[in-house]
Order: structure tokens, then sequence, then C-alpha cells
């Protein structure tokens, strides 16, 4: 039966209409090296609760990507939800405003830019979610806090600057993030003097990676008839990043990870402990 309805779903979604990056891209099932089309490759979430699709942020044809599953799921009819790293969890009020209708798009830019920069990136998106009166998330943890613990660490926070995020938030160098991360700080010019900065630096990209799990599993509490697409970059969406917090939450959340192919992320070195399928633009 589940695989009569993925293959209607994937018949129905070979006519919807992509961008012209659909017709270059290679998608590789990392679990088998399965090359798949990018409609089954939106089939195959369907029993996923929360697909995260990776970016580099200044990179076109990545956007383009997670507009082209976008259109193929909601043309899917699925009920789906985009969930943003981009906007810091207190401008949930603005992203409403714009899905309702209620805000224009200057507007909308404007609280954009005082969130994170390149508007014109992340504009078709935004316009497909309002037009298609698709729930939009503010993910990300706010930009005072992880600036505090990225100075001070987690300690220094205050408790009604805890509240929301996950207690304990400490870095974890068992994590093959955190391992990379530290071998950019110190490649970076930084030295031993300042292992004290690396760890409160790792503290807040845990804060960061904690903060967005958490706020997926609240939404999902509130919507669990809704898929939630993470849009976020390559080093968020990657399995020990976000994806690992949500399990160490309690999300119990059926996930997949979508990443693109990036200089340090690719075909000669990723596996199913960093992603589920990469995409090759």
């Amino acid at each position: 039966m589940l695989g009569s309805f993925r293959t209607l779903l994937v018949a129905v979604l070979v006519s919807v209409c992509c961008s012209e990056a659909q017709g270059h891209t290679i998608i590789t099932r990392l679990s088998d090296g399965r090359i798949l089309s990018l409609p089954e490759l939106a089939a195959a979430t369907s029993s996923s609760q929360v697909v995260l699709i990776g970016e580099s942020h200044e990179e076109a044809y990545h956007h383009e990507l997670q507009l082209d599953l976008l259109r193929l799921l909601d043309a899917a009819k699925r009920p789906i939800a985009i969930g943003l790293e981009m906007m810091q969890s207190d401008w949930q009020k603005e992203l409403d405003g714009w899905v309702a209708g209620n805000l224009a798009e200057a507007e909308m830019q404007q609280a954009f830019e005082r969130n994170w920069s390149g508007w014109q990136m992340y504009r078709d998106i935004f316009l497909f979610a309002r037009d298609n009166r698709i729930p939009m998330v503010a993910l990300n943890v706010p930009l005072a806090i992880v600036r505090k613990v990225s100075r001070d660490g987690f300690a220094a926070l205050t408790a009604e600057q805890r509240k929301g995020l996950p207690p304990g938030t400490s870095c974890d160098l068992a994590n093959h993030q955190i391992a990379f991360l530290k071998k950019t700080f110190q490649s970076a010019a930084h030295h031993q003097q300042n292992a004290r900065k690396f760890d409160f630096f790792c503290e807040a990209q845990t804060v960061r990676n904690s903060g967005m799990a958490a706020n997926i599993i609240r939404y999902r509490d509130k919507e669990p008839g809704r898929t939630m697409i993470v849009l976020t970059g390559v080093w968020h969406a990657v399995k020990y990043a976000v994806p690992d917090q949500l399990q160490r939450l309690g999300g119990a959340v059926a996930s997949t990870v979508i990443l693109p192919e990036t200089p340090y992320l690719n075909s000669s070195n990723a596996g199913t402990s960093e992603a589920d399928y990469l995409v090759e633009l």
C-alpha cells in the first residue's frame, strides 16, 4: 500500500514545474548510492516529520533547490510549515503577519534584514509561503543571547535569558561538528591562550543548534499534522547538529537531511552520518 502511494505521489510531483536547476541536479541517496530525481526525493520524505534542507547562504541555486522542493511538497497537498534559521524566535509575529497577508513586502524585508542579510536570495521563498498560506516559523535563538554566550559562555546567561533554551547546554567535544569547528577556529590564527574563547564559541554554536531544535519541537507539539521543512546552513542541518539535538531533547522526531555539496562536505567525505541525501548542483 505504501509503495503504491509513493508511486502515485511521484506521478503527481513530476507534473509540477520546477526551476531550470532541477535538470542539472544529481541527487544521491547515501544509504545505497541510488540516484533519484527531484520528485522522487520529495516523495521519499513522505514519512518524515522534519525535513532539513541545508544551504550555503550566498549560493542562489541552493535556494532554488529549496523552493523546488517546497513547490513539490505543496503540490502533493502535504501540510507543511517552513522553519527558518534566518529569523530569530522573537520575530515570529512578523512572520505570522506576512503569511496572513497583513504585512507589506517592504515591511517584511525590513524585518528580515534586521535578522539576516540577502533578502533577494530568500524573497521567492517568502512570496511562495505567503501566496500559499504556508506557516513560517522563526527558529533561531535571539542574537543577543548568542553573542553573550560567545563572549562570556552559557553560564553567564540570566534565568530570563535561559527561558526557552534546553538546560545545561554545553560544548560537546565528542561531536564531529565540534571537531570541525575547532579545526576552523585554530586555522584562523587563534592560539592556545584562546582555548576558553573557543569553548564559548563552541557553546554558542550548540545554543543555536539546541535552541532551533527546541523551537522545532514546540511547533510540532502545536501542529503535529504538519511536516516542518527547515531551511538552515549546512553545518546546522547536518545530522550531528540540529537533528542530533532533536533526539537529545526527546523529540522522537523522524527527520530527513538533504544537503547540497560544498567544498567541505561532498561525495568524497559525506556518508549517512552526515545526511540522507546529497545533492550536486
